[in-house]
């Protein structure tokens, strides 16, 4: 059994791996239109720094808590602090928001396909493969996990770059202009549509019980944190300058038409944005598998769920939650929704720490 433990545990690496591609979901392909829409200028990269500046903070703030109060797992922490049926029961809560987002990054990945890919194929069949897939994957444990995710993300950072790097060809900085033209309140009333791009940090208070070395997950949530961000930024700026504010603010998947709106010449590749739906749908996998693990593991300390029994609930869950949404707009609704109860989960831990504080001074006393 203990074999079995060590080698359920991950590296920091892993662990700051696991965070990225936890994060680099949806948020690259959908973030540039959110932020032109809610700043109505060219100013997202600035929200988005200084939101990365907030949530960094942050971090730092629930890693002195992980290690001032040395807990199993978050799950159990919860328990602690609100007893167990109030614990249970937002433990509970979190569960199906983790469930909520693997069903969003699903159907999130099955549009897109359907858009750009298959047009003619009905997008429950996509779903249903793509869930299968990622199950297999969650049945391997958090060992399994660990050992791909770090070549996902290598594989999506170099592609990625080069693409980027491509894409200068129709970059005009004029269009970056002017800064802060529409003055700080534009800025600061958009620090919560970032918040949705953000979706995976939290996976940082579910991770130190399967982490070999707990020491570093300051430094490996900061890590796994400021890689997505720098993309994001990156991202946002090459696709305003390359498209301008206006029309960015009118497409749905705004990075994929920016690599459709130029072609290479002498290069073999005719559409090159295939390589970025490539790397996306890795991207949503990861995304999924990492949400739809800890959604399992999670009802697994509430009801005992065995972990194989979990991941087929977690499964059917998501597969009939990805079908809830109609239509690309509503399901961008779902994920603004989602996006504020990650925010209160982030919070969370704050609020716990003073309750267990002072329940742990009485019991001392």
């Amino acid at each position: 059994m203990s074999h079995k433990k060590t080698q359920s545990k991950i590296t920091s690496y892993q662990g700051t791996a696991l965070i990225s591609n936890t994060m680099l979901g949806a948020g690259l392909l959908t973030m540039p239109r959110a932020l032109t829409l809610k700043t109505n200028s060219p100013d997202g990269w600035l929200v988005l720094g200084l939101e990365g500046i907030i949530f960094i903070f942050l971090i730092y703030l629930n890693t002195l808590i992980m290690k001032k109060h040395q807990y199993p797992s978050f799950f159990e922490y919860m328990n602690e602090g609100l007893g167990k049926w109030a614990g249970n029961l937002v433990n509970l809560m979190i569960c199906l928001y983790f469930i909520g987002v693997a069903s969003f990054e699903a159907r999130a990945m099955a549009e897109m396909v359907k858009f750009f890919l298959l047009e003619r194929t009905p997008v429950p069949v996509t779903l249903f493969i793509f869930i299968a897939c990622s199950v297999y994957l969650i049945i391997g444990g958090m060992s399994d996990i660990g050992r791909l995710f770090p070549f996902y993300l290598t594989i999506t950072m170099i592609i990625l770059l080069i693409v980027f790097a491509f894409s200068f060809k129709i970059f005009n900085l004029d269009n970056l202009r002017p800064v802060l033209g529409q003055g700080v309140s534009s800025i600061t009333n958009s620090l919560t549509v970032v918040s949705v791009s953000f979706l995976g940090i939290e996976v940082m208070l579910f991770l130190p019980e399967y982490l070999k070395n707990k020491k570093h997950a300051f430094r490996l949530s900061a890590t796994g944190f400021s890689i997505p961000i720098i993309l994001y930024m990156i991202s946002y700026v090459i696709v305003v300058g390359a498209l301008t504010t206006q029309d960015v603010q009118t497409m749905i998947w705004p990075t994929i038409a920016l690599f459709q709106s130029f072609e290479l010449k002498g290069l073999f590749i005719e559409r090159f944005e295939s390589f970025l739906l490539a790397v996306w749908i890795v991207q949503f996998f990861t995304t999924y598998v990492s949400y739809g693990y800890f959604a399992t593991s999670g009802l697994k300390k509430i009801f005992g769920l065995p972990m194989k029994k979990g991941i087929i609930f977690v499964a059917i869950a998501t597969y009939f939650g990805s079908l809830m949404p109609t239509d690309a707009n509503e399901l961008m609704t779902f994920s603004d929704f989602l996006g504020y109860i990650f925010f209160g989960l982030f919070l969370l831990p704050l609020l716990l720490f003073i309750v267990v504080a002072v329940k742990r001074k009485v019991k001392a006393q």
